[in-house]
């Protein structure tokens, strides 16, 4: 408990230590999708839904609801490449649009459950008679399986003998 105490006050500070409220891996990766994503010409549409071509394929962008067709703004949470894109073109930064998305409340509801207390309890002893014994003196019968008896070698098997 102690390693795990000390290993999420170094993260802590280390966090402190951010630019915006997203770490540099996933500024990292905002950055790459920038790159990726600023030769696609965009189509605005009506209510910030927005159409992204790229190669043959034609990929709506809702900027409102962060959603894309790619489905990878959902599933990472950070803006795609067509979502990138977009941004760009309307005139915005995206890393601090991704910081809008990922303000301090926003991860205090999703990472709150993770980071609840740990409760921490006395293990109960085992006595030499299998009888197990709880730090507040109650007293449990040990459910060990049943002994069976091993054979000494393996079975021999009854062959059919040959018709020839």
């Amino acid at each position: 408990m102690s390693k795990l105490g000390s290993m999420l006050v170094k993260h802590k500070e280390e966090s402190n230590n951010w630019k915006g409220c997203i770490g540099p891996k996933i500024e990292d990766k905002v950055l790459q999708n920038i790159a990726k994503g600023e030769v696609n010409p965009v189509t605005p549409f009506m209510n910030g839904v927005f159409e992204v071509c790229i190669e043959r394929a034609l990929l709506n962008v809702d900027i409102m609801n962060h959603t894309c067709t790619c489905r990878g703004w959902k599933m990472l949470g950070i803006p795609c490449e067509h979502a990138a894109t977009i941004i760009i073109s309307i005139g915005q930064n995206v890393t601090d649009f991704v910081d809008d998305c990922y303000k301090y409340p926003m991860q205090e509801l999703i990472y709150g459950g993770s980071f609840s207390s740990i409760e921490t309890h006395d293990m109960p002893s085992v006595d030499d008679d299998g009888l197990i014994r709880s730090t507040t003196g109650e007293v449990f019968f040990s459910l060990k399986p049943p002994h069976t008896k091993r054979l000494p070698r393996r079975l021999r098997k009854k062959r059919i003998e040959s018709q020839f």
